[in-house]
């Protein structure tokens, strides 16, 4: 895979390796040693993590990008802003609450992976087990703790060293404040986020909005289980394997409807025009997301094209549907940017170089240092000259929102929508001993034109938000509407992209 997003690109300038501190103790304290079964963690002699493997910087249509150095990692150099609420079970799109169904990882929001081999992504350092020079005097009020704990908590059962541990973790990272992108993943969620990002996991193949009468499907994939078994989009959940959902949660919905392809789920549905509702089953297969999707807008000359994610080979799928969208006579592009939780880099930069001309900057990354190295679109883009609206929301982010400011800032297309999530840097990924993972932001991505992304987000052109009752308008819920029809969906954003293109007031 590419790296280039889910957080911007990795840092220029490589981070200095700490030696290990020879004989390093905690600091001094009746209760300061390491309580049992904390040893393994923090044993100075334990197995060095293996740093994740490095990629080409390289972006070519329709080519997977290639470990350079180092053995395979799970999701190097990527980006997620955090899993969110300690990973939910499905991935979570945009604020009208998007969810991939069956997606395995629990997920947050992309962040950006960056270019390996060309200075933009800073080398992964051996990793110490030993306390920092700046931690020794502190780390002994974690033993402390930990041994009041262990001695005095009167549940026994859930004195489990290892979960202990990982909370401990996760307390560290979050303590940063890098709120939605620094974090720390389990072996099985630093598993799963991989598998996201390779864009394939085992479900049934759609989208689903939690609206004011329920969960409501709003994309089924094409060739997925659930356009076979009959799921349509508009169909409101009712039960699944006859346990009501209305008021589910998404990780409740989502433990429910994923499942090992081979396994059958029942849902009872009910559409919006029907007087009663009827019962699918669904056999699960292995799913393979497509990061791309488009459908031309109804009465018009305008393609909708929507950028689900930036995962491996989006911008060779984005490259297809633009060709497509225009041997199907489209003049205009609305680039639907909505939800989107970003991905590799090097996806954002070959997706910008579609609509750029070459050498134009697509973001600027800046490191610790405040060195600065700027990231152009490549020549051969397909669609740089079609009039085009793009569209954002509070779940834009990483990539996403590198593409979106390239956009706006180089003038190339109005930014429509709300303030996009604010996620602006460049995760390094560290393994851990145990497979386990933490990602640190090691660097930050500026628009075209400097201004910082990270916590800021991209203000859109025209304002627009989207009604509470209303949820964005996918291509497969486009490719069954009428004129008529899409004029009353109530997306209030992609509407007004539509009169912008087709210049009316």
């Amino acid at each position: 895979m590419d790296p280039l997003d889910h957080s911007p690109a990795r840092d220029p300038v490589p981070p200095t390796d700490r030696p290990s501190p020879a004989g390093a103790e905690p600091a001094p304290g009746a209760d300061a040693a390491p309580p049992p079964g904390a040893s393994p963690e923090s044993d100075a002699s334990g197995p060095q993590a293996s740093p994740p493997a490095i990629l080409q910087p390289v972006w070519e249509p329709g080519q997977a990008p290639q470990p350079v150095s180092g053995p395979p990692a799970p999701g190097p150099g990527t980006s997620w802003p955090a899993l969110a609420a300690r990973h939910r079970s499905g991935l979570i799109r945009g604020v009208t609450g998007f969810l991939v169904v069956a997606i395995v990882a629990a997920a947050s929001f992309l962040a950006g992976i960056g270019y390996a081999g060309s200075g933009l992504v800073p080398a992964a350092g051996s990793l110490d087990t030993a306390p920092p020079a700046n931690a020794r005097s502190e780390i002994g009020l974690l033993y402390q703790a930990w041994n009041l704990v262990d001695q005095h908590y009167v549940d026994r059962a859930a004195l489990n060293p290892k979960t202990l541990t990982y909370g401990a973790i996760s307390g560290l990272v979050n303590a940063l404040g890098d709120t939605g992108h620094s974090d720390f993943l389990t072996p099985q969620e630093a598993a799963a986020l991989s598998s996201d990002l390779s864009g394939k996991y085992q479900g049934i193949g759609v989208e689903i909005s939690i609206k004011t009468e329920g969960p409501a499907v709003i994309s089924v994939f094409d060739g997925s289980p659930a356009q076979k078994a009959g799921l349509r989009v508009g169909d409101l959940i009712l039960a699944v394997n006859g346990k009501d959902v209305t008021s589910a949660s998404f990780d409740a919905l989502a433990s429910q409807l994923r499942g090992p392809a081979g396994s059958k789920v029942t849902i009872r549905v009910l559409d919006p025009g029907a007087t009663s509702s009827r019962v699918v089953t669904v056999t699960r297969e292995a799913i393979t997301v497509p990061n791309v999707t488009w459908a031309m807008l109804p009465g018009t000359k305008i393609a909708d094209v929507r950028l689900e994610q930036f995962a491996q080979n989006a911008a060779a799928q984005l490259t297809a549907a633009l060709k497509a969208a225009q041997g199907a006579g489209a003049t205009g592009i609305i680039l639907d940017l909505r939800g989107d939780p970003g991905g590799y880099v090097s996806e954002a930069v070959g997706a910008a170089s579609q609509f750029l001309p070459a050498g134009d900057t697509v973001f600027i990354q800046r490191n610790a240092a405040g060195q600065e190295t700027v990231a152009k679109a490549q020549a051969g883009g397909v669609a740089t000259k079609m009039p085009m609206v793009a569209l954002v929301d509070n779940g834009t982010a990483s990539a996403a929102e590198i593409l979106a400011g390239a956009l706006q800032d180089n003038g190339r297309a109005t930014i429509v929508g709300v303030t996009t999530f604010g996620t602006g840097t460049v995760l390094q990924t560290y393994s851990l001993s145990d497979g386990s993972e933490v990602r640190i932001g090691v660097a930050e991505w500026l628009t075209p034109k400097g201004h910082q992304i990270w916590h800021k987000g991209i203000t859109p052109n025209e304002v627009v938000a989207l009604p509470i009752t209303a949820s964005p308008v996918t291509p497969s819920g486009i490719s069954h509407m009428t004129a008529a029809q899409l004029q009353k969906s109530g997306d209030t954003q992609l509407l007004r992209g539509l009169a912008l293109l087709e210049k009316k007031p």
